[in-house]
């Protein structure tokens, strides 16, 4: 499997950064040499700096997006096992994209490749809508403060966003994100979700992967009690007039 690309990314809705991909298959033996080396060298302190982890953290990945036996969830826990280990993120300059919640900001603090991190920060209370992340992995770590954070996928086939016609989600995941916690969701798995912050405010960071051919993504609006309480189904319809550039 080659992964030899170079295509613009809608990072946020209106807003395209190109990205350049590695070609190649390597072996999963070779991904594995490298994370156990890159282990090792990091064993002499449990904390990483914002430099060293990406220094571990990037050859790790590439190895491992390239490998013809890629597995996305395999990918995701090794980046998250790097994650948690974060000392430090930067001092990124933040700023709301949408008008959607003006309480929540966000700016990119590292563009690369398989990966780009977009740094996120939730005033008290802040919610950010249910949204999707069509052919794209992420990994979400809380670095300050708490959060809930909810996960969702669809049932069945939905409808274009361009529809109002509702369909149904089961939710797959709510839990309490404080420092240090993880979430990821991939193309096929939890790749729905919504984060609402806390009396103090949340602060962290989405290590995020692009997978096959790049595609929008949308807001949705999800139904406030569940039509199927023992399953935790949901109806929702989509909301792309969310995803708008604020002014």
């Amino acid at each position: 499997m080659k992964h030899d690309l170079s295509t613009e990314l809608e990072v946020f809705p209106g807003r395209f950064e190109r990205r350049y991909f590695l070609s190649g298959s390597l072996s999963s033996l070779a991904a594995m040499v490298l994370l156990n080396g890159a282990t090792s060298r990091a064993q002499t302190s449990d904390k990483l700096g914002w430099d060293e982890f990406l220094k571990l953290s990037v050859p790790v990945a590439q190895q491992l997006f390239a490998d013809a036996r890629f597995s996305v969830d395999e990918y995701l826990y090794r980046l998250a096992s790097l994650a948690t280990r974060l000392s430090e993120i930067p001092d990124t300059r933040l700023g709301p994209y949408t008008s959607v919640d003006p309480r929540v900001s966000f700016g990119p603090s590292f563009r690369g490749t398989p990966f780009f991190i977009i740094q996120w920060r939730m005033e008290p209370g802040a919610f950010l809508p249910p949204h999707n992340h069509p052919n794209a992995s992420v990994c979400t770590l809380a670095y300050e403060g708490e959060m809930e954070l909810r996960n969702f996928e669809i049932i069945g086939e939905a409808p274009d966003y361009d529809s109002k016609k509702s369909f149904r989600l089961r939710e797959t995941s709510s839990e309490v994100m404080t420092q240090g916690r993880i979430n990821t969701l991939s193309p096929t798995r939890d790749n729905i979700h919504c984060f609402r912050s806390g009396k103090q405010g949340a602060r962290g960071i989405d290590i995020s992967t692009r997978h096959g051919k790049m595609a929008p993504f949308s807001f949705l609006e999800i139904s406030d009690q569940p039509v199927r309480s023992e399953n935790r189904v949901f109806e929702a319809v989509w909301q792309p007039e969310l995803g708008q550039t604020a002014k």
